[in-house]
C-alpha cells in the first residue's frame, strides 16, 4: 500500500474498510474472497493505518500522508484517533506448500520467526518481565533443520512455535502498553496443501493451536483480520 501511495499509482479507494472493521467487525474478522481480489493489499493498507512505526531517529511516523484524499479521512474522530497507534503482527501463510508436514511446519516456523525479528527491538528490553524476555529471545533463535533429524526433536521444535503469536502479542503489549492488531493472510494455503498431500490432521493440529492461542485466549489482542 505504501508503494502505491509513494509511487502515485492508481488505487481504488477501499480505505473505508477500516471504518467497517472497527464499527461492524468483531474481535476477529474473516474475509473469504477469490484470488486477485485485493486481500493482501487490503491487509497492507490496514497495517499502514494502524501500525505504530518509528523512523531511524526514533520519532513516530505520521501516517496521515498515506491517507490524504482518501475516504477514511472523513471518518469519525474515534476512527482517526486509531491511526498509527497499535503494534501490529502481520503473517502470511502462503509459502507453506511443501509435500510433507515436516517441511511445511518448518516453513511456517521460519515465517513466524521473521515476524519476531521484525520486532527485534523487544530483545532484552527492560520493559518486559524476565520470563517474557526469556521466551522472546528463545523464539528468535531456531534450531537448524539439519539438527532436527530425530522426530522427537522436530516435534519439540514445532511445539515451541504453536503458541508463538500469543507470546509475541503479550511482549508487544507489555512494551507499548497497548493491545495488538493481528493480520493473517492466506490462512487456508497450508490446510489446502496438507489436505492434497495427505497430512491434513497433523497440519490442522498445529494451525488450531496457533490460532486458538492468538485469537481466542489472548488478552493482548485488540482485533484481528484474517483472509
Amino acid at each position: 500500500y505504501k508503494r502505491f501511495i509513494d509511487d502515485d499509482m492508481y488505487y481504488i479507494d477501499k480505505t473505508m474498510l477500516i471504518n467497517d472493521i472497527v464499527e461492524k467487525g468483531g474481535a476477529v474478522t474473516l474475509f473469504t474472497r477469490p484470488r486477485r481480489f485485493g486481500k493482501t493489499l487490503a491487509l497492507s493498507m490496514l497495517r499502514t493505518f494502524f501500525e505504530l512505526e518509528y523512523d531511524y531517529n526514533g520519532n513516530v511516523i505520521d501516517k496521515r500522508r498515506y491517507f490524504e484524499g482518501k475516504k477514511i479521512m472523513g471518518a469519525s474522530d474515534k476512527i482517526l484517533s486509531m491511526m498509527g497507534q497499535y503494534p501490529v503482527i502481520k503473517l502470511s501463510l502462503k509459502s507453506a506448500k511443501q509435500p510433507n508436514f515436516r517441511s511445511a511446519a518448518l516453513q511456517l516456523r521460519d515465517e513466524i520467526v521473521s515476524e519476531f525479528n521484525r520486532h527485534i527491538y523487544l530483545k532484552n528490553s527492560d520493559k518486559l518481565s524476565e520470563e517474557e524476555s526469556k521466551l522472546f529471545n528463545e523464539l528468535c533463535v531456531t534450531t537448524k533443520r539439519e539438527d532436527l533429524k530425530d522426530e522427537k526433536d522436530f516435534r519439540e521444535e514445532i511445539d515451541r512455535y504453536a503458541t508463538a503469536l500469543k507470546t509475541l502479542s503479550v511482549c508487544l503489549k507489555q512494551y507499548h502498553n497497548k493491545n495488538v492488531i493481528i493480520l493473517l493472510d492466506e490462512y487456508d494455503v497450508p490446510l489446502e496443501n496438507a489436505y492434497y498431500e495427505g497430512f491434513y490432521n497433523e497440519m490442522i493440529g498445529f494451525i488450531r493451536s496457533l490460532f486458538e492461542s492468538a485469537l481466542k485466549t489472548n488478552d493482548a489482542l485488540e482485533r484481528a483480520v484474517i483472509t
